[in-house]
């Protein structure tokens, strides 16, 4: 069955198979798809012909880029509330995925990104490939790790806060060792280890993660893992200031020009975005997933007015010109955020 060209469904025995399908678009997630994937989980919750769900990309570039930013750019700029509802229904996605009683499956072979890294997450088993590039890029564009990352990235402290603010790309090593995903099978194996599960009659948690076993290899060594020391140094700080001036400071050779490009990095980024993304790194380390995620709508639903989004957006998707003129301090937005806090 196929749902409009964006997610193509099927059963192969007992595995109920939710593929993304906007290939065009690196499976950016359109607000039908978010609905569809609503709808099909609820259809198959009681239909014991499925045991478990796996969710799939059939792009071979991408997992899922994140969300419609272009679709979120262009209901606010028309004045249509739709953006509001956008995120309202994503996020009833992520907590009907987590709270799902069959086990959820995905496979990640691709680029991982934003919203499609909240996904990910909100899944039971995380299987990735080695092809798989893990981000959450939103300062790029003006706006906050949001999705879920203000509870699974504070998890991992500074290498969190240095994730959340720069929007830099981690390997699927990377991921493994920072625990993001479950579980490393070579891109050439997910086809086999999909009709595995397929051809199996009693897919628990359980027997699924033993099916998964005969296909895991060890991946490339993490070269995170060897930057965690010099991100604790710089990643560490209170503020936005202090973390680019400590890079700036960055006197061991080993390291000069990594921190040279990542400071160059951080400073093209909007520095209320910055600094917010910062604030709720630190913010969610005490916090359930729930306030997280209360958190995160609680601060969508302000931000179109008072962040940097839509001039993100304008600059890099829309007008392409690459030189967004970012705010230099906001206030208003401080005062919300100490209120939301």
């Amino acid at each position: 069955m196929n749902i409009e060209n964006q997610l193509d469904i099927e059963q192969q025995g007992a595995l109920g198979i939710i593929a993304l399908n906007r290939v065009a678009h690196l499976n950016a997630l359109s607000l039908n798809m978010i609905e569809d994937i609503i709808a099909q989980l609820e259809h198959w919750k009681n239909d014991d012909s499925v045991q478990a769900i796996l969710i799939k990309s059939n792009s071979p570039k991408a997992f899922c880029a994140g969300g419609d930013i272009r679709y979120l750019y262009d209901c606010y700029k028309n004045s249509a509330p739709d953006y509001k509802g956008y995120f309202i229904a994503e996020y009833q996605m992520l907590d009907a995925i987590r709270a799902y009683q069959k086990a959820v499956v995905v496979m990640l072979d691709g680029y991982v990104l934003g919203g499609g890294f909240g996904l990910a997450e909100a899944c039971h088993i995380i299987i990735s490939s080695e092809k798989s590039r893990f981000a959450m890029p939103e300062t790029a564009i003006g706006f906050f790790p949001d999705v879920g990352a203000t509870h699974f990235l504070s998890r991992l402290d500074d290498i969190g806060v240095y994730m959340a603010t720069t929007g830099e790309q981690i390997s699927s090593s990377d991921a493994l060792y920072l625990d993001l995903i479950d579980y490393h099978v070579p891109s050439e194996q997910l086809g086999a280890l999909q009709d595995a599960l397929a051809g199996s009659d009693n897919l628990n948690k359980e027997k699924i993660e033993q099916i998964i076993s005969r296909f895991i290899t060890h991946p490339a060594a993490s070269q995170l893992q060897d930057l965690r020391d010099v991100i604790a140094r710089h990643f560490s700080f209170e503020n936005i200031d202090e973390i680019e001036q400590s890079l700036e400071n960055e006197k061991d050779e080993q390291y000069k020009a990594w921190a040279e490009k990542i400071l160059s990095l951080l400073q093209q980024r909007s520095l209320i975005a910055k600094q917010t993304s910062l604030k709720l790194q630190h913010l969610g380390r005490g916090m359930s997933l729930q306030q997280c995620m209360l958190l995160e709508r609680d601060l969508q639903d302000i931000w179109f007015e008072h962040g940097d989004f839509i001039e993100g957006v304008r600059a890099l998707i829309v007008d392409k010109d690459k030189t967004p003129k970012w705010q230099k301090n906001n206030p208003e937005l401080e005062q919300i955020l100490e209120k939301l806090a």
